[in-house]
């Protein structure tokens, strides 16, 4: 027989359990190192099999309030693991301090699956324990007020070159082009993280200030690859021209 195992330390502590709101099996309370059960021997733990669905129910638990203010935390649980794989109980056993991720990471425990722990080739329950860690995504400086350089070593790309014709088409003010009224502005742009303007400045005027209104109107709708730093997404300002012209103007009416 290939040597046993005995993953989780023997005897368990006395726990007052309160289960979380809507999720029965998930419960949380005053912490142990045990695990509510006795622990199991096994020769194979259970091995984890669908990470990228536990990233996503990571995402989803991850309580919005306190993701907007950027509070994070890691929960470690314990997981009991059934003979067909699935987490049919957590436990806390290490809390993050704060009652919500808490109860989130017993939200993320229940999406686990897992191949079973194995003892003499049959599939046997067992308990293990699991960090699951809610970071929030790293916030963004504003953007700078005024352009300025900002380092970066990959180019940002216009991603809809094919539609901005259309759109000086349907910006440009009818009184003008009627009258035949054409001019070029030049625009700063802050393309940020997203590949979105989010700011624009002019930095030579067509002369129009209403066509410097449609240029930024233009210019507010368009979308970029984001410039990159070190292969980091980040903001940058860059230059974009904006050309409103009647390619065939009207004669004027002649009098009779």
């Amino acid at each position: 027989m290939s040597a046993r195992c005995n993953l989780l330390a023997a005897g368990v502590a006395s726990l007052t359990l309160v289960s979380c709101a809507g999720n029965p099996a998930a419960e949380i309370g005053p912490w142990s190192r045990n695990p509510p059960e006795a622990p199991t021997t096994f020769e194979r733990a259970p091995v984890p099999t669908n990470e990228a669905d536990v990233s996503l129910e990571l995402r989803r638990a991850y309580p919005p309030e306190l993701h907007a203010t950027g509070v994070g935390g890691r929960v470690e649980v314990w997981v009991h693991v059934d003979t067909a794989g699935a987490a049919v109980s957590r436990h806390v056993k290490t809390s993050s301090g704060h009652n919500a991720l808490d109860c989130a990471a017993m939200q993320v425990g229940s999406a686990m699956q897992f191949e079973p722990a194995m003892d003499e080739g049959q599939p046997i329950p067992a308990w293990l324990t699991h960090w699951v860690e809610f970071e929030p995504e790293p916030t963004h400086p504003p953007p700078p007020d005024r352009p300025r350089c900002e380092p970066f070593d990959t180019n940002p790309v216009h991603l809809t070159a094919s539609d901005v014709t259309k759109w000086l088409e349907w910006f440009y003010p009818r009184d003008l082009r009627n009258q035949g009224v054409g001019g070029r502005a030049l625009l700063w742009l802050f393309v940020d993280e997203a590949g979105d303007v989010t700011r624009h400045r002019v930095r030579e005027s067509s002369g129009v200030e209403a066509l410097d209104r449609a240029a930024a109107n233009v210019a507010t709708m368009m979308r970029f690859t984001p410039a990159k730093s070190l292969g980091i997404p980040t903001g940058v300002w860059v230059q974009q021209g904006f050309t409103f012209r009647v390619e065939n103007p009207r004669p004027p009416l002649e009098s009779r």
